[in-house]
């Protein structure tokens, strides 16, 4: 039976706060058991990474640029009666030296053994692939 748009709303929700709280502990190790060990992560026109330990390699990278995503979600459904869950939105990366990056982003999760796991993770430059200064 397919989930309420509610119940997909908080599953997503959650999903997000569950995920700022892991990558505040700045341990990739935590950060990465968020993915699927198959997941893929696409950030158009710049990367591909497949499974954990890819994913890893980035997260490093990130982990030493101080940024704060906002999510601004658009259209979120499930398929399979809940084993995925959709989420489709646009996000703000803003940096303390006041840049943001603007972007969509596209994020599937599969449900396994119960528990979520982030199975693709999609984001595409809007405008400039450059960040922008804001005033």
């Amino acid at each position: 039976m397919p989930l309420s748009q509610e119940e997909v709303n908080k599953k997503l929700d959650d999903l997000q706060a569950d995920f700022c709280k892991i990558f505040e502990t700045k341990d990739p190790k935590q950060i990465v058991q968020f993915y699927h060990p198959h997941a893929v992560m696409i950030h158009v026109g710049r990367l591909v990474k497949y499974g954990r330990e890819e994913i890893k390699e980035i997260m490093n990278e990130w982990l030493n640029t101080p940024a704060v995503p906002v999510t601004h979600p658009e259209k979120r459904f499930d398929a399979g009666d809940g084993e995925f869950l959709f989420d489709i939105g646009k996000m703000e990366v803003k940096f303390t030296n006041a840049q943001v990056f603007n972007s969509k982003y596209e994020c599937i999760y599969k449900k396994e053994d119960g528990k979520y796991l982030l199975y693709h993770d999609k984001m595409e430059p809007l405008g400039d692939f450059l960040c922008e200064k804001k005033e």
